[in-house]
């Protein structure tokens, strides 16, 4: 027989294992779930890098189009272009060393630029996720 002062110890050990189990189960469920989201959001990043990727294929075709651009029709930043569900916003500059820069483009300077021509960003953004490309060219 056991003595009277220790009838409830083993309920209490039970209780305390299953806290104790509890607790790392739920801490392991946290983990999980912020990886599934990482996860989720992977595919997400990839549409924002195409979709900074099309600013700056765009970008490069107005610059280098066969029609001359008169100063008037220049487009030096486009801001948030929808392509499908993502967009894209591009700022470009003329290099410092580029003499044929349009009147409508800002002038960056060596330390800020340092490419031949021009300097171009451009920011693509899904859902939460935005990724940018930056070329010098």
């Amino acid at each position: 027989m056991l003595p009277t002062n220790q009838k409830g110890v083993s309920l209490l050990f039970v209780v305390l294992i299953m806290s104790v189990i509890l607790a790392v189960a739920l801490g392991i469920s946290g983990i999980l779930i912020q990886e599934t989201r990482i996860v989720g959001e992977i595919g997400h990043s990839v549409v924002s890098f195409y979709a900074a990727d099309s600013g700056i294929e765009r970008e490069l075709f107005e610059l280098y189009k066969v029609v001359p651009v008169t100063p008037e029709e220049a487009i030096p930043n486009f801001s948030n272009i929808a392509v499908g569900e993502a967009s894209y916003s591009v700022e470009t500059k003329c290099s410092s060393q580029n003499e044929d820069c349009p009147a409508a483009f800002e002038v960056a300077s060596e330390a800020e630029c340092g490419a031949l021509n021009y300097c171009l960003k451009s920011i693509g953004s899904f859902e939460r996720t935005k990724r940018a490309i930056k070329i010098k060219y």
